[in-house]
């Protein structure tokens, strides 16, 4: 398959502060990227994004995920129209049920029967932003989520939509989510994808969905964060890399691909090793493998070549920029800065 694939960046979420991100959104943004991408982890990705809209012109802005176990549909309906009203027109929805062990713990709520929940909540979602353009009522009753537009409003529809529906990607890593996608999202958004598990297992996946649908499977935009540490020093590239994709790979979701690339068994090292000894094992832990099937790292000639194995192949690649502890502030900073200078489209 031969495709020009697009190019995005995500932004260092858990370690800048605030005021750094509408600095490294214009960088990317005038350096020609397709799409910027924050994430959930404690800050609020819409906010962060209502900063960045005002300061940029043409990149798009995605939320890679905003958690569903914390909002409710109309609030997440809501909150993405507002940053699609101040972008005029660029927002991604990147949704999740939210991460087990992390996402629901803070929230106090479930996040079992993912694909029935995520099924009805789009669903929401979207009926949300109908009635708002169209005027009309609307009503759901499921499973896990109930919504209805109210019997009499005095305060009218919300006047201001950019768009009346907004692209929804769909957080997926195994094959009935992937399947979910192709069937019900503009896009599918995932991460620690290796180009054989993108060959062999997600676009087989996304099209079989796609396909009972009706859809066209190339209708359906396939993202996935790649993990990226570029440096012009090789030891301070592979220093970061470590870390990011240690803590990656040691996540719940880190297992399936690892089952899949044949590494499970370093893995399973990597998880021994942060039990006994915290976070300072991931540096020393995380395998040559790993780093190697689950990053592009290295010094910028180094990691052009390797970003070219997934040109043709992943429609939409997010540089995903290195943040998790121990990586610190400044180095995140760099990580990124290096990346758009030297990663461009």
């Amino acid at each position: 398959m031969t495709m020009t694939s697009r190019i995005g960046v995500s932004m260092p979420m858990l370690n800048q502060p605030y005021e750094k991100y509408p600095e490294l959104a214009r960088l990317a943004d005038e350096a020609g990227f397709h799409s910027l991408w924050d994430y959930e982890f404690y800050r609020n990705p819409f906010v962060t994004h209502a900063l960045c809209a005002r300061v940029t012109e043409n990149i798009k802005l995605g939320t890679g995920i905003a958690a569903a176990s914390g909002r409710a549909p109309n609030e997440m309906a809501n909150a993405a129209a507002d940053v699609d009203e101040l972008s005029n027109g660029r927002t991604i929805l990147g949704l999740s049920t939210g991460g087990a062990g992390w996402a629901d713990c803070y929230n106090g709520t479930e996040v079992d029967h993912p694909l029935t929940r995520m099924r009805e909540y789009i669903h929401v979602v979207r009926s949300v932003w109908q009635h708002h353009s169209s005027g009309e009522p609307f009503e759901f009753s499921g499973r896990f989520y109930k919504a209805k537009s109210p019997p009499f409003n005095t305060f009218g529809v919300r006047q201001q939509l950019a768009r009346p529906k907004i692209p929804i990607y769909l957080a997926a890593l195994k094959s009935k989510m992937l399947q979910m996608a192709g069937e019900t999202a503009e896009g599918v958004l995932g991460y620690l994808w290796t180009p054989s598990y993108i060959k062999d297992y997600v676009l087989p996946n996304v099209a079989l969905g796609a396909r009972k649908a009706g859809r066209n499977p190339t209708d359906v935009d396939v993202a996935s964060l790649v993990l990226c540490s570029v440096n012009p020093d090789r030891k301070i590239a592979q220093r970061i890399a470590r870390i990011n994709v240690g803590m990656y790979v040691a996540t719940p979701g880190g297992e399936t691909v690892s089952e899949f690339m044949g590494l499970g068994d370093e893995r399973k090292a990597l998880l021994k090793a942060l039990m006994t000894d915290g976070l300072a094992a991931l540096e020393r832990t995380t395998s040559d493998a790993l780093v190697r099937h689950f990053s592009i790292c290295g010094t910028p000639d180094e990691a052009r070549e390797q970003l070219a194995e997934y040109h043709g192949l992943l429609p939409h690649i997010i540089l995903h920029t290195p943040y998790v502890p121990p990586i610190q502030q400044r180095e995140s900073e760099v990580a990124f800065r290096t990346m758009v200078t030297s990663l461009g489209p």
